[in-house]
This record gives C-alpha cells, structure tokens and sequence, in this order.
C-alpha cells in the first residue's frame, strides 16, 4: 500500500473511531459535528469504497463492542460479531457509492456534497433499521441524546432528521476546509442552529392528570436469571422490591421484563404475590413476564389493577434477531443448518399481533424501544405514557445500557410522552417530553417520579416517517440529476 493509500486507511480509521466516541457510553458529544470530516477527505478520489467499509466497520466494532459480553454464554458471539459488523459497514460503503455518482469530482467534493451526504447517510441509517435483522443501534442521532436542546426536531421529522442535520454540519466543515471559504463555516453554523430552532416549537403543557410513578431496578445476573432453582429466592427479592415501592404510595408499579424464571401468570403462588402488592398499595402494578401457550412463548408485559385483577398483557411484536428468533429459519434449514440454529435457538419466540396500549400505558418490551416505530404506533393508539420494561443483564455493565437508555430520550421527544424505563441489569429513569432525563439509576432499589399523562399528538406521531422519506428522497434525486446536468454539459 502506498502513502497516499496509508494516509486514505488513517483517515477512515480515526473516522470511525471518532464516531464511535460521540456515542453513549463514551458521550464525547461535540465530537458529533466533526468526525465525519475525516471520512470526506478519505472518500476523496478514486477506490472510495474500500474506505467506506473500512470506517463503517471500525465504528460498528467499537460501537457495539458490548456485544462481546455474550461470548460467556456462546463462542459463536464472536464470529456473529465480525458478521454484523461487516454488514452494517455495508451501509457505508453504499454511502461512498453514492456519492461518487452525486457529489462533485474526483479530487475533492464540491458544494453539493451539503446535499447529497446527509440525505444519503441518513436514508441509509434508516434501511439499515428495517426488516427482520433491522437494529436501531449506533445511529448516529444518538450522540445527541445528551443535547435535549439539538434533538426536538424529531417530534416533527423522526430520529433521522437529526442525524441528517449532523452530516450536514460534518459535510460543511470538511468543505471549509477542503475549500477555505468562510461561507461553509458559517454553514456549518447554520446547520447547528437549525437543529437547536426546533426547541422554539411549542408542546402542550402537563394537565393535572400526572401519576406518582415507582419504577423498580434490580441487578439479578443473567445466569442467575435463568436458573429455575432460583425462583423461590428471586421471588422474595422482587416481593421486598415491590414493598418498597408501594411504601411510597404510587399510582402505579413499574417492574422489569420478564423479572421471574417462571411464567408467572399460570404460576399461581407467584402471581397472588404480586397481586397481592398492588391491593397492599391500591396501586397498579406492570410487570414483564414470558407465557407459554400451545408450544408458542410469548414475551409480555401484564398489567394489575389496584385490586390485583389482570387488566390485560401486550406481547412483545419486534423480537430481537437471532436471540429471540431466528430471521428465514426455513431457509437454513433448506440449506442444511437448520440443526445449528437449533442448538442455540431451538424455537422461535412468537411476536404479537399489534401495537396496543394496556390501558392508558404504551409498554415497548426490550428491544422494541430502540426504534421509533412501536412507541410511535402506541401512541397513536391511544398510550398517553410510555413504560419500558428492559432485561439488560445480558450485557453487564458494558455500554449498551447507555446506548438503551438513550433510545428512552429520543422516543420522549418523538411523541411528547413521559418515558419511563424499568431495566433489570440495567439504566432505569424517567424521560419527560422535551427528552431531559429527570431520573436514572444502575443500582438495585426504587425510584419514584412523577409523570404526567398526556393526550396531545406530535407531528411526528401523525404522520410518521413520510415527510422525513419525502424530503430525503427529493434531496437524493436532486443531487442526481444535478451531477447527470453537469455531466451532460460537460460531455462526460
């Protein structure tokens, strides 16, 4: 490799680590606006792609390095690891493959780059999260969950918008740079300031309907976790848990996903226990448990009167790829692996039918809340608060309980709702509606909160990702036909 091919690789490389430091877990948030200027100096001239893959893999690696944390379960984490890795870079390298065909020569971007980057990297941002190995992970809208200020612009356009506006600024600066011209500077300003003018949009204040919220946190290990043995044990904890929170008098009782190696609604000794709670407390009691039917396993969210009936349960309608359910099972068993997915997965989790409130309560189960679709669909179906029950004891202490968390702050924002979060392992809090985190605790215990219910709609919620796709696919088509014109003078 020659020195200009070192120099491309350098670029790509301290990129993405840049990138992977303004994400939770490092938080370096400033770092945002800047890391990505790197990369538009190594997608300069010819072979862009081998850069592109090389940064999106190196960010995805330190990214995701949580996923590790798996490894003490299956060997097979690791190889699973370099896999996702290489295809999420994927997307990158799509990235640099558009912008060779829209963004200005060969030596250098020129001004359209203000175009063609951010509706392309976000476009791509937003594929990336769809379908049946989809993940809402290591967007990069997410450097900006401590930023409340910078992110209210996805109650109208979504969590993407954001990331575009943060391409923008990347893309400016790389051109004032590249050019020298204070003109892109001063764009990058504008770009900044456009994100922070959506703070000036007003939202509904809080009515007198708020609730007394006690949001339970525990820290049982994994492994402990899956020890049936254990049940008896686990349920005296979680039992002096729930005393404690009804202790403070709430409204409602926030619990964990799945907090029992049981099915605790045909369990009958563990479920009067819980009931038992809320008719001690006169308070509503949600709590995640799995339910097995007719060989099918459910994972659901129950809720409790303040009498102990059951009002109702949600199951959980976006299960988590290969660790909840195994994408196109009938395609590897035609191809002869369908024994290997068994051993580590022998059936699949069965997703539910839709998005519906129990009650008043939009509940995302897990792996749901780290896209916007489901607390978005919840509150349009009536959730007028939003509780997330979480088991993040798979990941230890590592930076995925951040980046979860975060998840939180941006569907706060997305649908003007108070957010709680109730995680075992770990980050649980409450989010209100502008996205400032007005609690959040690791450690075992109960925190109590107030949160208001509320029955306005954002933008956002009504119509979703429609005006987000239609402005991004119209800057996408622009940027073409703009370099197809200039071509077409030019005779190239």
């Amino acid at each position: 490799m020659d020195r200009p091919q070192w120099r491309k690789a350098l670029l790509a490389t301290a990129s993405g680590v840049l990138t992977a430091l303004t994400m939770p877990g490092f938080g370096f948030v400033p770092l945002a606006f800047v890391s990505l200027v790197p990369l538009f100096f190594a997608l300069e001239g010819a072979k862009r792609l081998r850069w592109a893959l090389l940064f999106g893999a190196v960010f995805i690696a330190l990214d995701m390095r949580w996923m590790l944390t798996l490894t003490r379960f299956s060997p097979w984490v690791v190889p699973g690891f370099a896999l996702l890795a290489v295809y999420l870079g994927i997307f990158t390298g799509l990235f640099a493959l558009f912008l060779r065909r829209t963004a200005g020569p060969e030596r250098g971007f020129g001004p359209l780059l203000l175009l063609s980057a951010p509706c392309g990297f976000a476009l791509l941002e937003f594929a990336r999260a769809q379908g049946p190995i989809g993940t809402g992970f290591s967007a990069l809208y997410q450097s900006l969950y401590r930023a409340p200020a910078l992110i209210q612009g996805a109650s109208v356009f979504g969590p993407w918008a954001i990331t575009a506006g943060v391409v923008f600024v990347n893309a400016a600066l790389y051109l004032a740079i590249r050019r020298r011209r204070l003109g892109y500077l001063l764009a990058a300003g504008v770009g900044v300031a456009t994100l922070a003018a959506f703070l000036l949009i007003p939202i509904a204040e809080d009515g007198e309907d708020a609730l007394r919220v006690a949001v339970v946190s525990s820290n049982v290990r994994q492994e402990t976790k899956l020890d049936a043995r254990n049940l008896p044990e686990l349920t005296d904890r979680y039992e002096r848990l729930g005393l404690r929170a009804v202790s403070e008098d709430p409204d409602l009782v926030v619990f964990p996903e799945s907090i029992l190696p049981a099915y605790i609604l045909s369990n009958e000794e563990v479920f009067s226990r819980l009931r038992g709670l809320a008719v001690e407390g006169e308070a509503r009691i949600l709590f995640g448990t799995g339910v097995y039917r007719n060989r099918e396993i459910l994972n659901k969210v129950a809720l409790l009167s303040e009498t102990g009936e059951l009002v109702g349960t949600y199951a959980m309608v976006r299960p988590v790829p290969f660790g909840e359910t195994i994408p196109w099972r009938g395609l590897w068993e035609a191809i002869g692996l369908g024994s290997f997915v068994d051993s580590f997965l022998p059936l699949d989790l069965t997703p539910g039918d839709a998005f519906e409130p129990l009650a008043e309560f939009g509940t995302p189960i897990c792996f749901e809340s780290t896209f916007p679709e489901p607390s978005r669909r919840l509150t349009q179906a009536g959730a007028s608060l939003l509780a997330t029950v979480t088991n993040d004891a798979w990941f230890v202490g590592s930076s995925e309980l951040p980046a979860h968390f975060a998840a939180a702050v941006f569907r706060a924002v997305e649908t003007r709702r108070y957010v709680i979060q109730s995680a075992n392992g770990g980050i649980s809090g409450l989010v209100d509606p502008r996205g400032r985190i007005l609690a959040q605790t690791r450690s075992e215990g109960v925190t109590v909160s107030t949160a208001a219910m509320r029955n306005d709609r954002s933008l956002y919620v009504r119509w979703g990702d429609l005006p987000f796709l239609i402005l991004v696919g119209l800057g996408c088509a622009v940027s073409i036909g703009v370099r197809v014109r200039d071509r077409m003078q030019s005779g190239g």
